[in-house]
């Protein structure tokens, strides 16, 4: 049996956010680009080179070498762009009756779990508030993901009000 100490606990998985994405097909633009350029250059060469045996099979292996390197990067790109795509942040926020309908459908399917981190103020884009007695749900779409909805659950049925801070969120759920 073994212990794990602070020092081996796995690192924290983040997902790209929308930004990070963006940087990074940026950066890919610009080596394929430069990738595309330097199999041409390589083409050019072997198209006046005359070559001796063995150093075709150089010229030929350095030429799929780089054909293979270049294939690799259109592939990594066409899987950002999708990533990209799937983040884009929609060009209106969503209403206040679809975040409605959202909160319903997760309530009546009882499978939320009230178990993540409270959203700092800057990061929320839109919240629309539910009530059900004894609770008060709300539900909460922020800037970084428009494509999922945290729904934030607080007592207002007792005797004391509910105050600023008080409640327990769900970790995010899609909002279609």
């Amino acid at each position: 049996m073994s212990r794990i100490s602070a020092s081996q606990t796995p690192a924290r998985v983040t997902l790209p956010t929308y930004e990070k994405l963006q940087a990074r097909l940026a950066t890919l633009d610009k080596k394929i680009a430069s990738k595309s350029k330097e199999l041409q250059a390589h083409k050019d060469v072997m198209a006046r080179s005359r070559y001796t045996p063995e150093g075709l099979k150089v010229a030929t292996a350095k030429l799929k070498t780089l054909e293979k390197e270049l294939a690799a990067l259109k592939t990594e790109h066409k899987h950002v762009k999708a990533d990209l795509a799937r983040l884009r942040p929609t060009s209106k926020p969503p209403t206040s009756a679809e975040l409605t309908a959202v909160v319903e459908k997760n309530l009546k399917g009882g499978k939320l779990e009230f178990t993540g981190k409270a959203p700092k103020k800057e990061d929320i884009l839109t919240q629309t508030e539910v009530h059900h007695r004894p609770f008060s749900y709300t539900a909460i779409v922020l800037k970084s993901d428009p494509n999922h909805v945290i729904i934030k659950k607080v007592l207002t049925g007792g005797f004391v009000p509910a105050r600023p801070g008080d409640g327990s969120y769900s970790q995010p759920v899609p909002l279609r």
